[in-house]
C-alpha cells in the first residue's frame, strides 16, 4: 500500500508555523500577565515578572533574604510579588505590621504558615490539623510557666548545665563558636522543656535538623536522608520523655504539664510530641541566631567588646559576689537589673538586627492594613507577609540602622528588659496579640551565656586567613528566612579566665 507523504518544504513550513505560534501565544501570555497585574492596583507596587504563574518563585526560593532586600531597594518597604499562582503583598512599615497583627485572625489567617513549619518535621499531612490544635492546648501551658512572673520556677540548674557544658571548650585553639554557643543553649533550655528524661546526647541529632530548617522550609531540593534520619531520632526521644513525664514530679517541668494536658485533651502521643518538638524548634531556630551573631558583632568591635565585659564582670561582682555563686542562683528575675542594663541593650540589639519575616497569613477577606495616612489593599486569597527588617532599619526609628550599636536600648533608668523597645518598631518577640510565649526563657537563656562565656573565658577570635589584618564577621546567608544566618562558622581560641 502506498504511503502519501508531504514533500520536504511542507514540513519545514509546518514547524516553522508551529515555533511562530508558539511564541506568539508565549508573548501573549506576558502581556496578558503584565496587562492584569497593572489593572490589579497601582499600589502596593508589584515586582515584575516576565514568568506567568512561576512569578518570582525562583528568586525568592534560592535566596528569601536577598530577594526581599533587594525589592524594598526597588519598591519601598510594601510591594507585592507573584510566586506560584500566589500573590503576596509584602508590608514593612511599623503601622501596617502592627495592623496586620491586631487584624482578626479569621480575616488573616495564619495556619497556612504553621503548616509550612509543620511540614519540615512531620510527613504525615493528616496529622498537621491535629498538632495546630495541640499547639493551641499547650500554649495554655506557656501561658501559665513562661510568664514573667512565673519563669523562675522552671529554671532551676538551668546556668549549671550551661556551666558544665562550656567546660568541655575550655584551652581550645580553634573552637567553633555556633557550637559553642549553641550546645550549652540547647542542652539547658531543652531540659526545661522535656523534663528529667532529657538526653544532651541528642544534640548532633538536632543541629542536624536545624542546618537543614531553612532548605526544608523552603522545599529546596537537597540531599535529606542524614537530617531525615536525625529529625526522626529526635522525635522518638522525645515521645519517650513525654511517656515517661510525671506531672508530679517538678524536674520534670513543662513535660509534665503537657501530660497533664494530654490527658485531659486526649491528645495522642503521635500528636503531642511532634506539637513540643515545634514549640522547641520555635525557641533555638531565632535564638541561636540571635547569639551568634551577637558574639561576632562584638568581636568586629573591640571597644563594645571590652564594655560589655566590664559590665558582667562588675555586676556579677555586686550582685552575686562570685561566679560560683551566680552559676547557684542566678534566675530570670536576678538578670533582669539595671546592673546588666548593657548587656540587655545587647541582645536587644542582636535581635533587631538578626529579624528578616514573619510567617504567611492569608486574607479571608478583601480588607484594607492602615498605614500611615493611606491604606494598602489585600485582596482575598492573597498572602500576607510581615517584614519588620525594613521596619526595624528604618533611619528615622533607628539612626544607623543598618549597624550594631551596643548601648542601643540603655535607658537611662531602667524599666525592665523589654521596655527599652517600647514605642519603637520592634517585633523579634513578636507584638500585639501575638507576643512570643518564650520570651522571657529566651532572653534568660542568652544573658546566661553571654556572661559564663566572658567569665569563664579570653575569647580570641581566629583569623580567617593570612592575609586578613581586620576581624570581620561572615556575611548574612542570602536563604536567611525568619532571622539571618550564617553559612559560614566562626571560630575561637578559648583560655581560661578563671579555674573551672
Amino acid at each position: 500500500m502506498r504511503t502519501s507523504r508531504f514533500p520536504p518544504s511542507m514540513t519545514s513550513y509546518a514547524l516553522a508555523v508551529a515555533q511562530i505560534s508558539t511564541m506568539i501565544v508565549w508573548v501573549g501570555l506576558m502581556f496578558i500577565t503584565h496587562a492584569m497585574s497593572k489593572k490589579e492596583s497601582v499600589y502596593p507596587p508589584k515586582v515584575s515578572s516576565l514568568l506567568p504563574w512561576i512569578g518570582s518563585a525562583i528568586g525568592f526560593v534560592s535566596g528569601p533574604h536577598r530577594f526581599l532586600a533587594f525589592c524594598r531597594m526597588q519598591y519601598g518597604p510594601v510591594f507585592k510579588f507573584l510566586i506560584g499562582g500566589r500573590n503576596v503583598v509584602v508590608v514593612g512599615t511599623a503601622e501596617s505590621i502592627q495592623n496586620a497583627l491586631f487584624t482578626d485572625h479569621r480575616v488573616l489567617v495564619s495556619r497556612v504558615g504553621h503548616q509550612d513549619n509543620f511540614r519540615t518535621f512531620c510527613r504525615d499531612t493528616s496529622l498537621h490539623p491535629m498538632i495546630y490544635d495541640a499547639l493551641t492546648h499547650f500554649f495554655s501551658v506557656l501561658d501559665r510557666r513562661l510568664s514573667r512572673r512565673a519563669v523562675d520556677g522552671v529554671t532551676a540548674g538551668f546556668a549549671e548545665t550551661v556551666f558544665q557544658r562550656l567546660k568541655l571548650y575550655s584551652g581550645g585553639d580553634r573552637v567553633s563558636l555556633k557550637r559553642s554557643l549553641l550546645e550549652p543553649l540547647y542542652c539547658a533550655a531543652t531540659a526545661v522543656f522535656l523534663g528529667s528524661k532529657f538526653s544532651p546526647d541528642t544534640y548532633e541529632d538536632w543541629a542536624t535538623f536545624l542546618n537543614s530548617f531553612p532548605t526544608r522550609l523552603l522545599r529546596r531540593p537537597f540531599w535529606s536522608l542524614p537530617s531525615t534520619q536525625a529529625r526522626e531520632r529526635v522525635l522518638q526521644h522525645m515521645s519517650m520523655c513525654l511517656r515517661g513525664a510525671d506531672p508530679d514530679n517538678d524536674d520534670d517541668k513543662l513535660a509534665g504539664s503537657f501530660v497533664e494536658v494530654m490527658r485531659e485533651k486526649k491528645i495522642p502521643l503521635e500528636v503531642a510530641s511532634p506539637a513540643v518538638f515545634a514549640l522547641v524548634l520555635a525557641l533555638h531556630a531565632n535564638q541561636s541566631n540571635v547569639i551568634f551573631w551577637l558574639f561576632a558583632w562584638l568581636f568586629a568591635d573591640p571597644r563594645a567588646f571590652s564594655s560589655l565585659r566590664d559590665e558582667i564582670d562588675r555586676a556579677v561582682r555586686e550582685e552575686f559576689g562570685s561566679i560560683e555563686t551566680f552559676i547557684a542562683d542566678a534566675s530570670p528575675q536576678r538578670l533582669d537589673s539595671p546592673a546588666f542594663a548593657l548587656l540587655n541593650s545587647a541582645i536587644l540589639e542582636a535581635a533587631r538586627l538578626t529579624s528578616v519575616q514573619i510567617a504567611l497569613r492569608r486574607a479571608e477577606c478583601d480588607l484594607q492594613l492602615k498605614d500611615g495616612e493611606g491604606t494598602i489593599p489585600i485582596r482575598k486569597g492573597e498572602y500576607v507577609l510581615l517584614y519588620p527588617r525594613a521596619a526595624q532599619q528604618n533611619e528615622d526609628a533607628y539612626p544607623d540602622g543598618d549597624k550594631f550599636v551596643l548601648d542601643r536600648f540603655v535607658q537611662s533608668q531602667y524599666e525592665g528588659e523589654l521596655a527599652p523597645t517600647s514605642g519603637k518598631p520592634f517585633f523579634a518577640f513578636g507584638a500585639g496579640k501575638h507576643l512570643c510565649k518564650g520570651r522571657f526563657i529566651a532572653m534568660y537563656g542568652m544573658k546566661v551565656l553571654t556572661i559564663l562565656y566572658f567569665s569563664l573565658f579570653d575569647v580570641t577570635p581566629v583569623p580567617l586567613g593570612y592575609w586578613s589584618s581586620k576581624w570581620e564577621p561572615p556575611q548574612f546567608s542570602a536563604g536567611s528566612i525568619g532571622t539571618t544566618h550564617s553559612d559560614d562558622d566562626v571560630y575561637v581560641r578559648l583560655r581560661p579566665r578563671t579555674a573551672l
